[in-house]
């Protein structure tokens, strides 16, 4: 018996002519979607120290980690932590930043997001939620992975103790505070997705209030192009140049390292962190780039490579074909780092292809 004569009448009825044309004509609409603009930032950069501790277990201070199918451990700054480095970064550069504020009722109150992404630029590029009877929340257009170590790390335990001081005249006696911090010093990779919702927001994202004060085109909300420029300027800035203090200032010197970035613009989704890695002196592993090239190269428009290590920058294109032709090269300095903040803006902000 062949398939035609099991098939239901419900499959029979959707090969009538009529229901051809209605599918074909789904499938044109589908066709017209237009493509996000994205950038994947991978950067890896050096940490000492206890930056980001975890839950104290008796007098120790632990580093937050994890153990990998090898048995390997791990360490790693949470996603959390960063977020809030980029936050303070981007007050002191000028920008108004959510205080939060107490929502629900008596004993069930806690912190919570205001959510108005037209003055607050971290409700715009980390989004928020606001638990009322139907939520309104907005899904982050600036996803941030851990800053994890790309290998092994050897954990070292530091005694510490909190003791009377007695080199001041006057000073409260007792017995010595012990307890121990963990250190460690590693390389770490942060993955980043930064995409074109910057901005521009859906109609179930905002309060009615907000929405006449933004303009409408094609069914969502945008802020002036100026202020989605100036966002994303100042917060390419943060990751690529200026970097952040964490927050265990007094354990360490606790600014992170710049190793190297690599950039990639592409209207794909492109995985492209697994290929930014460093070789056995801790620099950045060419070889694993150019693996990178042959793979993605006809899915990227444009790739950047910021060697701070070496003082090397080089710029790739897509010009036609399938491959990326190199655009620039020279040393890496404020001048080439501001060209590329410069490129990154206009590529994520220019009309996508239907």
């Amino acid at each position: 018996m062949s398939f035609i004569d099991i098939a239901p009448q419900s499959c029979l009825a959707s090969t009538t002519p009529s229901n051809i044309g209605n599918n074909q004509k789904r499938k044109k609409e589908r066709r017209v979607v237009k493509l996000p603009k994205r950038a994947f930032i991978a950067s890896i950069m050096k940490v000492v120290g206890n930056v980001n501790a975890d839950m104290g277990i008796g007098t120790r201070i632990p580093l937050k980690k994890i153990l990998t199918w090898k048995q390997e451990t791990k360490v790693f700054v949470s996603a959390r932590c960063i977020r809030r480095c980029i936050r303070e970064r981007l007050f002191e550069k000028g920008f108004e930043i959510d205080p939060l504020h107490s929502v629900g009722r008596g004993e069930a109150q806690q912190l919570g997001d205001i959510g108005d992404p037209i003055k607050f630029i971290d409700d715009d590029i980390f989004g928020y939620l606001i638990p009322e009877e139907v939520p309104l929340k907005r899904s982050s257009p600036v996803k941030i992975s851990h800053l994890i170590s790309l290998r092994h790390t050897e954990v070292k335990p530091e005694f510490a103790a909190r003791f009377p001081r007695e080199f001041l005249p006057k000073f409260a006696e007792g017995f010595p505070v012990p307890f121990e911090i963990e250190v460690a010093e590693w390389l770490g990779r942060l993955e980043i997705i930064v995409s074109d919702r910057i901005g521009r927001f859906e109609e179930d994202e905002l309060r009615e209030e907000y929405k006449s004060r933004l303009e409408k085109r094609d069914g969502q909300y945008y802020l002036d192009n100026n202020e989605r420029s100036k966002r994303l300027k100042a917060l390419l800035e943060v990751l690529i140049w200026e970097g952040w203090q964490f927050p265990r200032a007094s354990q360490s010197p606790s600014v992170p390292e710049f190793n190297c970035s690599v950039i990639a613009l592409t209207e794909h989704f492109v995985p492209i962190f697994g290929y930014v890695d460093v070789d056995k002196e801790d620099r950045l592993s060419y070889e694993k780039i150019d693996e990178l090239k042959k793979l993605y190269s006809p899915l990227i428009d444009y790739l950047f490579i910021l060697d701070y290590q070496s003082a090397k920058y080089q710029s790739f294109k897509r010009e036609g074909g399938d491959t990326l032709k190199e655009e620039e090269e020279g040393e890496l300095n404020s001048k080439s780092i501001k060209h590329v903040v410069k490129k990154v803006c206009e590529y994520i902000f220019s009309p996508t292809k239907s």
